[in-house]
């Protein structure tokens, strides 16, 4: 991975996040790409003019930018470069489009947690609607949490059927021998369940994947996925939590609640996001 798109809006959330980034991007000897982007102005009917000048924001906020980028370079001497960019538009859409045309191999994003669950569901977060369609793998940052050496890592595993033909065991491969780092498979099935055959199958296939990597693999009986896994993160040694992101049907999503944003708004430390 060689360059790290980190979304900047000058909050303590995404400030904790560039930090965790930098700590990233030194393991990783990867650049940085700073971006922040304004929302599209509004204008006042009333008076045609614009609420805010834009040429103003974007200027401001390019200047605080590389302050922080000069900050970083500075005490972090063995860094990469930092860029900085500042965007006009919707967050997505812009992030989206750095992401392929300038390379971007991995997103940093922060999180800040809800204590509702009618916050989570309806004010929902950037970082959860960028991760869900992103190409590539997103690391959520939650607020409160302080980078440390990524040495234990829980990939949350599915009993798919189609999992030979996807690349989340690859993806999670790499990403191990990436921090040299101990992997936790978790198979969560609903309470009182016995495995069948189609699930020993899948099981048998994941283990001979993983031959080569050192990991563990867990049996986690919940009905309710997250549940599952948050309370494994607090009885384990675990420094990030990986997630697959896969594409449901409307219904589904309406019916089911989303794990990733389940855990990502409650998980104290960073969840990583991978598409298979």
């Amino acid at each position: 991975m060689n360059t790290i798109l980190v979304p900047i809006d000058f909050s303590e959330t995404s400030d904790n996040a560039l930090l965790y980034a930098v700590n990233i991007a030194n393991v990783l000897s990867a650049d940085i790409v700073l971006i922040h982007v304004n929302s599209i102005p509004v204008y006042n009917n009333e008076y045609n003019i614009v609420a805010y000048p834009i040429n103003d924001s974007v200027e401001f906020s390019l200047e605080k930018l590389q302050e922080k980028a000069d900050f970083l370079k500075k005490d972090n001497v063995l860094l990469g470069s930092v860029s900085c960019y500042v965007e006009t538009g919707e967050l997505k859409t812009v992030i989206e489009s750095y992401i392929s045309n300038k390379n971007i191999d991995l997103l940093i994003m922060g999180i800040t947690g809800h204590e509702t669950k009618l916050g989570q569901v309806f004010i929902g977060s950037n970082a959860i609607t960028v991760s869900r369609e992103s190409k590539i793998p997103v690391f959520i940052i939650p607020k409160t949490c302080s980078y440390t050496e990524i040495k234990n890592i829980a990939y949350a595993s599915e009993y798919d059927v189609h999992i030979t033909e996807q690349t989340g065991l690859i993806q999670i491969k790499n990403i191990a021998s990436m921090f040299n780092a101990n992997l936790s498979v978790l198979h969560v099935i609903p309470d009182n369940h016995l495995i069948d055959e189609v699930e020993s199958e899948t099981d048998l296939f994941v283990e001979q994947k993983l031959e080569n990597t050192n990991h563990k693999t867990f049996i986690l009986s919940e009905d309710r996925a997250s549940t599952a896994l948050l309370d494994f993160i607090k009885m384990h040694d675990v420094d990030v939590i990986v997630l697959e992101q896969k594409k449901h049907s409307f219904m589904h999503n309406l019916l089911y609640p989303s794990t990733t944003r389940e855990v990502a708004f409650n998980s104290p430390i960073p969840v990583l996001t991978i598409h298979s």
